[in-house]
């Protein structure tokens, strides 16, 4: 009640919401660029395309490594903080991509990434348990998702035209550093000072939250199902490297996959948001994740363009559903902690990536994209059997 009450008095509803969308929008802008000229990447550095999409590895086990860090400092340390931390983190990783000059130097920039990614869409997920009624955080929410996706679909586009000019490493300078430094400095105004105002005063041992987390099964199946549910749609990174490869397509016509599939799933997150309070936030996961990771094994092995694209960009509206309806059961699984939740969700989440990214490059440069595409589809419907059998909604739980 704390937290409403905080939210309604400081007049930051609806600005907050912007602020942590544009921050989660921004943290994505260079992953974006990695998806959309990974074949240009690699023919600078000279490397193949399945060994350059290991660079999101680097950037994986930072993210990890920042997760677990996180989970634990969360407890004591307030959430805005650990945001602008992660902006920072971003912005420093565009300048050093800017100027790397050889494959391992290109390499040590997503430490960078990784954290910003990981730290960012943490707290931006902690900050909407905080500060909106458990009603309207479904809505929230789906707009960070939307906000994720809408990365790609409004990057995509705008990256292609700078990368014309002036390559990929002017899109550091000229984008993600500016939309970064931007977020850094709206985030620092924006947010309230005090975020963990449902906090107990008394201060919790360092590893309490994690204890907790632990010791609930639902909760630590959630983490598994992101861990998984990451795995499988990080087909995605690839999807523009496969139509480019497989129908000869164009970097415009790549730019046109990334903005179609991410506005579907743009719109797939709210309107997610709009059904979780409906439908059920576990119904409307299982029903979107089994039909996402469906899909994932699929649309590789379409005959034509059309067909291809069609179920791939469906499979990013199912993508998009699932995310919201993952993540408002995911705020609700450690009320107590969900500064500690989210920080081990995105942990488990960039552990799914590291995964995807190993497996991805490793078959993708031993066989081709439709084998990659059955063992990354399979790892998502992995996930979808674990959010079946053992996550629960607490939510409904205490209601009944």
């Amino acid at each position: 009640m704390g937290s409403d009450i905080s939210a309604k008095r400081a007049g930051y509803s609806g600005l907050l919401l912007f602020v942590l969308g544009f921050s989660v929008f921004s943290v994505w802008l260079i992953t974006v660029t990695f998806q959309l000229l990974l074949i240009d990447i690699a023919k600078t550095f000279q490397v193949q395309v399945g060994t350059a999409g290991l660079v999101g590895a680097v950037g994986s086990i930072s993210g990890v490594v920042a997760g677990l860090v996180m989970a634990v400092l969360s407890v004591r340390f307030n959430h805005k903080l650990i945001l602008l931390f992660g902006l920072v983190c971003t912005s420093l990783a565009a300048v050093a991509f800017f100027l790397a000059q050889d494959f391992v130097l290109l390499l040590a920039p997503n430490i960078g990434v990784g954290a910003g990614i990981a730290l960012v869409t943490a707290m931006a997920y902690s900050l909407i348990g905080e500060f909106y009624p458990l009603e309207k955080r479904g809505r929230a929410i789906g707009c960070i998702v939307a906000s994720t996706t809408m990365a790609f679909v409004l990057g995509a586009p705008v990256i292609g035209v700078i990368a014309a000019i002036g390559g990929w490493r002017s899109v550091m300078i000229w984008l993600s550093l500016p939309v970064a430094l931007t977020c850094l400095v709206l985030a620092f105004l924006v947010i309230p000072n005090k975020s963990n105002q449902n906090l107990p005063t008394i201060k919790e041992p360092f590893f309490a939250g994690c204890k907790h987390v632990f010791s609930n099964r639902s909760a630590t199946a959630c983490l598994s199902v992101t861990m998984f549910a990451l795995a499988g749609s990080a087909i995605g990174f690839y999807t523009v490297s496969f139509f480019r490869d497989q129908f000869e397509i164009t970097v415009a016509l790549g730019s046109a996959v990334i903005f179609v599939g991410n506005i579907l799933a743009s719109v797939g997150g709210v309107v997610g948001g709009f059904l979780v309070n409906r439908v059920g936030r576990k119904r409307l996961g299982t029903l979107t994740f089994l039909a996402a990771a469906s899909i994932t094994v699929t649309f590789p092995f379409m005959p034509t363009l059309t067909l291809a694209w069609g179920l791939s960009a469906l499979g990013s509206w199912f993508g998009g559903m699932s995310s919201t309806a993952t993540g408002s059961l995911l705020i609700e699984q450690v009320p107590k902690f969900r500064g500690t939740m989210m920080s081990l969700n995105t942990a488990f989440m960039n552990v799914g990536i590291l995964l995807a990214s190993v497996l991805g490059g490793l078959f993708l440069n031993l066989y081709n994209y439709q084998t990659m595409a059955l063992i990354l589809g399979s790892l998502g419907l992995v996930g979808a059997v674990i959010w079946v059998f053992l996550v629960r909604d607490p939510c409904k739980t205490k209601k009944n």
